[in-house]
């Protein structure tokens, strides 16, 4: 081959792909007037070609439709025309882990007569269970019922609870439209993640709504204070703007798994751990070790980015996190028996969820300098 110069090949059979790893992708499992049981969809245009109209499936339509105006670009549907836990536990069986990371949600009366469904399923396949409750019990007292039997589950880290529904422009200037606030968020979440780390949360500054106008309920501080603490994500409107205004998983918070931000940075390293050992299946394990360094060596390269944007926290990438791939972890009955193993420790940074400012007043005639 000449350098400089342009090289074709051309292939029988094309190159193996690798498994997806963007974790601002999202699924829905909604009823759709046509199309197939599964496909991605990358606008509303598209959507519309193969799902179909909204009249008769407004739920599923308007979600899509959300999820775009918020800035999601890929949307993989799960199809289904029933409206139980049933028909949601088969349509999430076709959103296969090989179709990579990301958000699901199911919309209609089925999304949260499903919750446990969704959370099994994102456990399952490394997601986050975007859950809404039923548009009819959004008080304080029925969210935290709701956030209380589900912090049981024990895959409750998988999930998140938002609330309440949002109000969005209609399909014409003399209407508006109530859709689930998962749709929102799942947006929301593809929108911050092509800017940021997934532990920068999706809420506050960074979780304003474009769609949005307003939202179906208000509650007092002292409601999201205590519905904070219980799990739910609240949304609220902040200088006039529709704003997510919580973060947390449905796990409690002593179990280290209690911030959404967290569990979506895992969810991505996970992700890329698993495309990064995916390259080492059958590849040898030399006696000097060197199979065994490289390893080790692709996976603390793949952890550099998180500490360097600060999504691993330490004064040092040692202090941050660390991989072990030494004789302790690889030990000769383990390379004898076919294994290559890899322990990976991490200190994920929290998000601030409390900001205090203090002011304080000086006397005109004192200094500042005396005063402090």
């Amino acid at each position: 081959m000449t350098r400089p110069g342009v090289v074709v090949t051309s292939r029988a059979e094309p190159p193996p792909r690798s498994a997806p790893t963007d974790v601002g992708m999202a699924f829905m499992v909604g009823a759709t007037e046509k199309g197939d049981d599964v496909q991605m969809v990358t606008s509303m245009l598209q959507y519309q070609t193969v799902f179909g109209v909204r009249q008769g499936f407004t739920d599923t339509y308007d979600a899509a439709e959300t999820y775009y105006q918020e800035g999601g670009a890929k949307l993989t549907v799960a199809r289904t025309n029933g409206t139980d836990a049933t028909d949601v536990e088969t349509a999430l069986a076709l959103l296969t882990r090989d179709l990579g990371p990301g958000q699901v949600f199911a919309v209609g009366s089925a999304g949260f007569a499903a919750h446990d469904e969704l959370i099994a399923h994102a456990a399952a396949n490394n997601r986050i269970a975007i859950l809404d409750n039923d548009p009819a019990s959004m008080t304080a007292s029925a969210l935290e019922a709701t956030a209380a039997g589900l912090q049981s589950n024990m895959n409750a880290r998988y999930a998140a609870l938002f609330a309440p529904y949002a109000i969005v422009p209609g399909v014409t200037t003399a209407d508006l439209r109530t859709v689930p606030f998962s749709a929102l968020e799942a947006g929301i979440i593809a929108r911050n993640d092509a800017r940021f780390s997934p532990n920068v949360a999706a809420a506050g500054v960074n979780g304003r709504s474009r769609f949005a106008v307003d939202l179906t309920a208000r509650f007092t501080d002292p409601e999201r204070e205590s519905l904070n603490d219980a799990g739910v994500c609240i949304a609220r409107t902040v200088y006039g703007e529709v704003r997510a205004y919580g973060y947390r998983t449905l796990a409690a918070l002593d179990t280290g798994w209690g911030l959404l931000s967290n569990a979506r940075l895992n969810m991505e390293i996970v992700a890329l751990a698993e495309e990064i050992g995916e390259r080492y299946v059958f590849s040898q394990i030399d006696g000097r070790r060197v199979t065994i360094s490289q390893f080790g060596a692709d996976l603390t390269g793949m952890l550099i980015p998180y500490y360097e944007a600060g999504s691993l926290f330490g004064t040092s990438f040692d202090d941050a996190c660390y991989v072990d791939v030494g004789p302790a972890v690889n030990t000769l009955e383990t390379i004898a028996a076919g294994e290559l193993r890899a322990i990976i420790g991490l200190r994920m940074s929290p998000f601030a969820e409390l900001v205090t400012i203090e002011i304080v007043k000086v006397a005109t005639e004192t200094p500042l300098s005396v005063a402090a």
